[in-house]
């Protein structure tokens, strides 16, 4: 059964601008030290107080899907935070540990990682809560542990998971219709159960991260690639010298979480998908999500 519960929340130099009775509606949303925020184009940000992680706006920018942590039992579950109403939706309520949110592209639905009490699996659920759907479970792929990472094509039609051997990409309606073993991405590079892999271009391109170097994965700098699903070639478009993962697309540009060198201090990079225009998008501001309005 779902719930509903109010979160409070405070602007940023807008005065009463959420108090008006316009609908509420945002270009993007990008997390700080201090929290997550979302804002329009020239205008000043609008701080958010979510009791969770991994913000997604949808894409008519109206709401926020992340991964609410406010339960009693301290479980991870699928909010959606409506940003006119400031209320709290809880998105297939039954399952405990569920995160990681992604709105497909007309904002009907999310796909999110859940645990199954075994295995990690995929599924999605429509943007009311009424009906789960599993996507990928433990028994499609042999018992590697689970699914993770899913994305959805920019027509909405597929989704793409991985299961740390491989990419798999499915229909809505449960069938595999690709699979691409990570030896055929590239053998050198290292790969986490947050590894992300986006369909690109026309559904032809696959861009991911992971890690390179000799260090260990958990120490390793990453970087960002494309592959070619028509030639089997795989390009690294992210410059050496930076760190840079997570990678989300807005159009034909590539956004990614990163910093340069040793820093610590870490800003959202933009690029093209051939790896040009590499340069800092948003300053000291990372995981940004895009409306698509």
């Amino acid at each position: 059964m779902r719930y509903v519960y109010v979160l409070l929340f405070v602007l940023a130099g807008t005065g009463c601008q959420l108090l008006s009775h316009k609908k509420k509606s945002y270009d993007y949303c990008y997390s700080t030290g201090h929290g997550v925020y979302v804002a329009n184009y020239g205008h000043d940000p609008v701080h958010v107080y979510v009791n969770g992680t991994d913000a997604c706006l949808s894409p008519d920018g109206t709401r926020i899907a992340y991964t609410d942590q406010g339960a009693a039992d301290h479980g991870r579950r699928i909010g959606v935070f409506d940003l006119e109403a400031g209320k709290v939706t809880i998105l297939d309520s039954g399952c405990h540990n569920c995160y990681g949110p992604s709105w497909s592209p007309d904002g009907a639905f999310l796909v999110y990682n859940a645990f199954t009490g075994k295995d990690w699996s995929i599924k999605y659920v429509d943007k009311e809560g009424l009906h789960p759907i599993d996507l990928a479970t433990d028994d499609d792929e042999g018992g590697l542990g689970g699914f993770f990472a899913p994305t959805w094509s920019a027509d909405g039609k597929k989704i793409a998971v991985q299961n740390m051997a491989g990419v798999f990409i499915y229909d809505l309606g449960g069938k595999v219709v690709q699979t691409i073993p990570f030896q055929q991405l590239d053998t050198t590079i290292g790969f986490s159960n947050e590894s992300n892999f986006l369909l690109a271009g026309k559904g032809n391109k696959l861009v991911f991260w992971g890690s390179v170097g000799s260090m260990p994965l958990s120490k390793a700098p990453a970087a960002v690639f494309v592959y070619d699903l028509t030639t089997a070639k795989t390009n690294r478009i992210s410059p050496k010298g930076y760190d840079c993962w997570r990678p989300v697309i807005k159009g034909d540009t590539i956004f990614c979480r990163g910093r340069h060198g040793n820093s610590l201090k870490e800003n959202t990079y933009r690029m093209d998908l051939d790896g040009s225009h590499f340069k800092v998008a948003y300053k000291d501001r990372v995981d940004v999500s895009f409306a698509s309005r």
